[in-house]
């Protein structure tokens, strides 16, 4: 199993949250630490070699940040703050753009390697043995009970020895 613990941040993950709102994608920062709220701060956002620079608003409890929805292609962005000085600081956070799906504001600043748990149900015999008893049971469903047991032990058998 992994880790359940948010990742550090800058900002209340919980609150903080991403939106489009008209033709503008709104990501709101919810309490932000004092290192990255200020006047003239800018929010980077970059997916690969492309690089999105916006104006982040306001102090205190919120900083919004807006960029154009058109400006912004399908993917993951990765989101630094800018600050007036010209130093960049990752943010722990991404940015989720999916066509017409809602914008979603994502933590951490790289994704973890998904892990597909190793088990018996997840092998391709395993399936295909699941698969295959589905399909007998809605063929032997017209059946007697009897004549519809004695078809599935025979299927059973030759199943085995097929998948080993």
């Amino acid at each position: 199993m992994g880790d359940s613990l948010p990742p550090p941040a800058e900002f209340d993950l919980v609150d903080s949250f991403a939106r489009q709102r008209g033709s503008d994608v709104e990501i709101v920062f919810a309490e932000p630490k004092t290192d990255i709220s200020g006047d003239q701060l800018a929010v980077r956002l970059t997916l690969g070699q492309r690089v999105v620079t916006a104006r982040a608003e306001g102090s205190g409890a919120r900083l919004t940040v807006r960029v154009a929805r058109s400006e912004l292609t399908d993917g993951t962005w990765g989101l630094s703050v800018v600050r007036p000085d010209g130093a960049v600081a990752p943010l722990a956070a991404r940015l989720l753009v999916q066509g017409r799906r809602p914008v979603v504001l994502l933590w951490g600043a790289k994704a973890t390697r998904t892990l597909v748990p190793l088990g018996r149900a997840d092998e391709p015999k395993a399936r295909v043995a699941r698969a295959g008893a589905r399909a007998l049971d809605r063929a032997v469903a017209v059946l007697p009970p009897e004549r519809a047991k004695q078809v599935r032990r025979r299927a059973r058998r030759a199943a085995r020895k097929l998948l080993g």
